[in-house]
């Protein structure tokens, strides 16, 4: 059993100082500045800033005296004091700023970033911020793959599937969000891969517990990726890069925002191209019909994606934080050069060290396009209430084609002319459709001082349906329609207490899904319907505690459920077969962290509803 002390930095506890703000005349002044000094000359020590209430809060502040205890603002008089605190002491005061007739002096705040609070929140995240990376030719994949537990492995090259695990665990136990919606409910939607940096300003990694704003059913985390946020005027971004094999990559990000009239527009891009012809150790016979290992360059492996995102909408009104829209498209092609399970001979004897085995396709293409739209609203209903609404709607259409006779070598030559067009499993050129409408629901309710309530309710409607023009006969089995209906609802109580020093997070969550399979059964010509609803519940906490200022414990449990995804039930149309038998799965995920901070001290902040589209 190990036993850990913490490290206390003073034997004395440490004080807090709170209050409200107001004019002359009783109003309520928000966005009031009021920072301690240990001297008039010495830089900030601890600040805050009032909230839409007028109130701030200042908390483990170190015993002591202040010589200047400051309160300034745009239009108001500074104003000035001494305070001395003792160990334990909880100072309240009133304050009334009378307005300025005159020019101020400059103003400059230092505070924790989003990002920042985010991490000191009772949450089990981790925030990656890509200011940085953003300077350099480094992708996603290159920034994400530094994050402890974080591993991201490409079969090949670009294009080729990207297996992201966190904590040991991948593939659909783990969720990935663009500004807070599904990735494949965005431009992004053929992979995290393909999400350019310089249209990320942060990535939070949640490992285990996910919090409820996402409505999601995430087994064991979720990645979700901020975009920047939009400043006063122009502002854009364009980066290329070159690489081997004929690789070229092209993003583009232009915004532009005008805050006095709250209006803004985004629109990014970006454009993938590579030949993949890189070169792999082949086992292949010679004349005499026995395995020999050759290096050859792969010759059906190109790989061409390109999108487009247009965001318009305005914010900072009476009447919404933010109101917009976005459109997007994107379409990708892909040569399939070989089976996705690679065979591979290891025959020492013979010369061959893990070379790959099994014919190489010339001709197998699987393509994709997606075209859909999502409104975002947020809107204050109330100093307690805030409401938090996204919706969208998604169309994609996949194609496999595979429909040559021709049997290929490695060194891309016809070797033989097969009776009946093969060259995967079966001959197909099949088109796969889906469509998909999501609305995600927050509610925050702010019962008092420390407390609030959220609701959140995310429910998903998918349809799938499917054409092989190859099939000539009324019996086609992608001609099956696929509905699937899943709702993810979630209620979540959270607290500080202790002078803000221990916070806590605590949920429920219901998982309903609803499927069903409509068929035609060619030996009585009617059509077949298949039902079945499940629903499952499951519950988590979160905890943090504050031991001193700079060290602190976090620990989050939640029972959880994933709900199988469309794909899984009814197929891909390319290398994922239907499963209608598929249930739900469930986990219990614990996670516990040692935080010490080598820097300014730590401290909670108040509730801060904030709008995602704030205006600089």
């Amino acid at each position: 059993m190990i036993f850990i002390y913490p490290l206390h930095l003073s034997t004395q506890k440490t004080a807090s100082f709170e209050g409200n703000i107001t004019s002359a005349v009783g109003e309520i002044i928000p966005g009031i500045t009021v920072v301690l000094k240990n001297h008039p000359q010495e830089s900030v020590v601890k600040g805050a800033i009032t909230d839409s209430q007028g109130q701030f809060f200042i908390t483990n502040i170190e015993p002591g005296t202040y010589h200047q205890v400051e309160i300034s603002g745009i239009s108001y008089e500074k104003q000035s004091f001494g305070l001395v605190f003792k160990s334990e002491d909880q100072i309240k005061k009133q304050i009334i700023l009378k307005e300025s007739t005159g020019e101020m002096d400059e103003v400059v705040v230092t505070a924790e970033s989003e990002a920042r609070e985010l991490e000191l929140s009772a949450k089990s995240v981790q925030v990656i911020e890509t200011q940085k990376a953003k300077l350099k030719s480094a992708d996603l994949g290159e920034v994400l793959i530094k994050t402890e537990r974080v591993n991201i492995q490409r079969v090949g090259g670009l294009g080729f599937d990207t297996r992201f695990s966190l904590n040991g665990l991948l593939g659909d136990q783990i969720r990935f969000f663009y500004d807070g919606i599904l990735l494949n409910h965005t431009l992004y939607n053929f992979g995290i891969a393909n999400v350019p940096v310089n249209t990320i300003d942060r990535v939070e990694i949640y490992k285990g517990v996910v919090p409820i704003q996402f409505g999601a059913d995430a087994l064991r985390g979720a990645v979700n990726m901020e975009p920047p946020e939009i400043y006063d005027g122009w502002a854009g971004a364009v980066s290329y890069q070159f690489g081997s094999f004929n690789t070229h990559r092209v993003t583009t990000n232009l915004n532009y925002a005008n805050e006095k009239s709250g209006l803004f527009a985004v629109v990014s891009s970006f454009y993938d191209y590579t030949n993949n012809d890189y070169k792999i150790d082949v086992a292949i016979p010679n004349e005499q019909g026995q395995l020999q290992q050759r290096t050859v360059r792969r010759f059906h492996d190109g790989y061409r994606a390109y999108g487009a995102n247009l965001h318009l909408g305005t914010g900072n009104k009476e009447w919404a934080k933010e109101l917009s829209i976005e459109g997007y498209y994107g379409d990708h092609d892909n040569e399939i050069q070989n089976s996705q399970a690679l065979g591979l001979v290891d025959e020492p004897i013979l010369g061959i060290e893990k070379a790959v085995a099994g014919n190489p396709f010339g001709k197998v293409v699987f393509a994709s396009f997606s075209i859909g739209f999502n409104l975002h609203y947020s809107f204050d209903l109330h100093s307690q209430w805030e409401l938090k609404l996204k919706a969208g709607y998604n169309y994609n259409e996949r194609v496999s084609i595979d429909t040559a006779s021709n049997q290929y070598n490695w060194l891309g030559e016809v070797v033989r002319v097969n009776n009946q067009p093969e060259e995967f499993v079966v001959a197909d050129h099949l088109i796969t459709t889906s469509e998909s409408i999501f609305i995600r629901q927050l509610l925050n309710y702010r019962i008092f001082d420390h407390h609030a309530l959220k609701l959140s309710i995310a429910p998903i409607y998918s349809f799938r349906t499917g054409n092989d023009l190859l099939i000539e006969v009324k019996l086609d089995p992608a001609l099956d329609d696929g509905y699937l209906f899943d709702v993810v609802t979630g209620l979540e109580y959270t607290f500080d207490v202790l002078n803000r020093q221990l916070q806590n997070i605590s949920f429920v969550k219901n998982y309903p899904q609803s499927i069903r399979v409509e068929s035609i059964d060619p030996s009585v010509d009617e059509t077949l319907t298949e039902e079945r609803p499940v629903s499952n519940h499951g519950a988590g906490n979160g905890l943090k505690y504050n031991w001193n200022p700079r060290f602190f414990t976090k620990l989050s449990y939640e029972y959880v459920y994933r709900l199988p995804r469309q794909d899984e039930i009814f197929g891909d149309g390319q290398l994922i077969l239907e499963n209608l038998e598929l249930r739900p799965e469930s986990s219990h995920n614990v996670n516990l962290q040692w935080n010490y901070a080598n820097g300014p001290s730590i401290s909670n902040q108040p509730f801060n509803f904030k709008s995602k589209r704030n205006l600089k």
